[in-house]
């Protein structure tokens, strides 16, 4: 499918990579999101981090990388990038901590617990990561396994534990089954999260609806699933939910994994800024309701491969970093020969 600009866009500036003048020899990350916290500061998560000199996350030897990590970021104007961060680190300070710790027979040589995005709740700070399974031997764009999505909570220090599963695992949702909340949002009274799941391909996940009231984060059985929803096809449909998980109400396709929602006050409706596919497409989808029903995706942006191998991913946006009512909000990418968190400026008409 050949897709159109958005005509919503005034101007795109690229505000180039981040993260790399830190006092800990981080190098590389994954898979970036933030979360705004109470006191005003903001908390961001990274996936697989880079310690030190690397030429490419393709091959690499995956065994002594920290799987997430974490930063927090003061509310800032992003127009010349994040300037201001710190990154969590080990008591002495000499390195980043990995914030979900993995629990034996684990083992950081074949899983990876990649932290994705989460909320905060009174004075918890919730995580919802993915568990990979992956063979060391093989490149992990080829080989990793989601077994499913997980949930850690953590306190004001951050020293996150992770919360087990009604049948004693620690996959709140399993790998067939969307892994909610790779986006998680305020909406009402409830927390909306957003989930995908993956084709054998991993590029191009179709995305569904849970939500859960804040008060109930912790049970599972609490949350429930949105199962019919308005289409552009079928605009009147009334969105339906559920206590049980199917597949019929899928809102939009095209995401690898990783994306962003919210309302955005200047274009008076809900915004989705995602990758498409793991091309080098920024692309915007736009809905009157959270449910519905979304628009199809149009281009904000195509940076430019670094190489030609180039696959790009986690596009998301950072809403509390918008200003001028939305107008101007921010976001950010990877491209994986680069490895790095890269952030543009959008300017909305």
């Amino acid at each position: 499918m050949t897709l159109q600009d958005s005509p919503l866009v005034a101007s795109v500036r690229d505000l180039g990579v981040q993260f790399l003048k830190n006092d800990v020899d981080i190098t590389g990350q994954d898979a970036v999101s933030s979360v705004e916290l109470a006191d005003g500061s903001t908390f961001w998560i990274f996936g697989d981090t880079i310690e030190g000199p690397f030429d490419s996350i393709r091959g690499f030897e995956l065994t002594e990388v920290l799987s997430n990590t974490g930063a927090i970021v003061p509310l800032q104007d992003l127009s010349d990038g994040v300037r201001e961060f710190r990154y969590l680190t080990e008591p002495d300070g000499s390195r980043a901590r990995q914030l979900i710790p993995f629990i034996p027979p684990e083992h950081r040589a074949r899983q990876r617990l990649w932290a994705i995005h989460g909320t905060q709740v009174g004075d918890r700070l919730y995580l919802y990561y993915h568990r990979i399974t992956m063979d060391p031997e093989v490149d992990v764009f080829e080989t990793f396994v989601l077994d499913g999505m997980g949930v850690a909570k953590a306190g004001p220090d951050h020293y996150f534990e992770r919360m087990p599963a009604p049948d004693g695992s620690y996959e709140w949702w399993k790998g067939d089954e969307p892994g909610f909340g790779v986006w998680v949002q305020e909406h009402g009274d409830h927390l909306y999260l957003w989930g995908s799941i993956q084709p054998a391909e991993k590029s191009s996940g179709d995305m569904y609806l849970a939500r859960v009231r804040p008060q109930d984060i912790e049970d599972i059985s609490a949350y429930s699933y949105l199962v019919e929803a308005p289409t552009l096809q079928r605009p009147d449909v009334q969105p339906r939910w559920a206590q049980t998980f199917a597949p019929t109400a899928c809102l939009f396709s095209d995401v690898p994994n990783e994306m962003s929602s919210s309302w955005n006050e200047h274009l008076g409706a809900f915004i989705s800024l995602t990758t498409y596919r793991r091309e080098n497409l920024l692309v915007l989808r736009t809905a009157p309701e959270l449910t519905g029903p979304w628009s199809e995706p149009q281009v904000v942006f195509r940076p430019e491969p670094t190489r030609p191998e180039s696959l790009f991913n986690a596009g998301k946006e950072h809403p509390e970093f918008a200003r001028d009512g939305g107008r101007i909000t921010y976001m950010t990418f990877i491209d994986s020969s680069v490895y790095v968190p890269h952030l543009v400026e959008i300017r909305f008409a």
